[in-house]
């Protein structure tokens, strides 16, 4: 374990070189802190394992703000019966970009938590309302390693719906680094626990993306968690303005 930990972290500090790129809304499974422009509007379908399909859409109503809905169906593609799960709202708002000699971009947000099986949490009340979501706070800021930029991402969020519970307060660290005008490689950890505990329910995903004309994305990632079968992620992403 503590040599996937000193992996992750080589990782994250010594990423190739780049060149700059339009910013993300989102790494792989965790948030920045950008947001996207008043009158743009953002869609994105993905896939995960066993059939599984997520749809998360979003407008921006001020360049510091914007609001959404996230949609979960298990079992949405396949013979299995589909299971959908209660929409959920979305939202961002960006407090600041830092200042020139601080370009730190801080934000806080609400949205669900995880892609797959460990963003739901068993519901005997209502099974239909087991997505997790919650409040978060994460910070962005730019690096510059190899005269490149690369854009490191960290937070922390807490799930309150369907259920609030602090002690699963966890936090995440991401690293996105554009490859040339067109592709993305990607790395983060989350669900990484307060108080360290728990380590090997931590998360440790990998993604690579190729965009078109910074509106079309297509994106391949896995999410891997010690000793269970990785959760492959198809998304593809769109945006555009009115």
């Amino acid at each position: 374990m503590k040599v996937r930990i000193l992996a992750s972290i080589i990782i994250i500090l010594t990423a190739a070189s780049a060149s700059a790129s339009t910013k993300s809304t989102v790494v792989i499974d965790t948030p920045t802190a950008y947001t996207i422009a008043r009158g743009t509007y953002q869609i994105s379908l993905l896939g995960y394992d066993n059939g599984g399909v997520e749809l998360k859409t979003f407008i921006g109503l001020h360049d510091h703000f914007f609001l959404g809905v996230s949609m979960d169906v298990q079992n949405a593609i396949g013979q299995d019966a589909p299971k959908p799960n209660v929409p959920g709202v979305i939202a961002r708002l960006k407090f600041t970009d830092g200042w020139p000699a601080l370009p730190l971009s801080i934000s806080i947000g609400y949205d669900s938590f995880y892609i797959g099986s460990a963003g739901r949490k068993e519901n005997p009340n209502n099974e239909i309302n087991k997505m997790i979501y919650g409040p978060y706070l994460v910070f962005t800021s730019p690096i510059y390693l190899l005269y490149d930029e690369q854009f490191v991402s960290y937070g922390v969020r807490m799930p309150t719906q369907p259920d609030y519970v602090p002690e699963d307060t966890s936090y995440f660290v991401a690293i996105d680094i554009p490859m040339g005008e067109s592709f993305r490689f990607k790395y983060e950890m989350e669900r990484i626990y307060y108080n360290l505990r728990d380590s090997d329910e931590w998360l440790f995903n990998f993604g690579i993306r190729y965009s078109y004309l910074d509106q079309l994305g297509i994106e391949f990632d896995l999410l891997v968690q010690p000793d269970v079968r990785p959760n492959r992620i198809l998304r593809i992403e769109y945006h555009n303005e009115f």
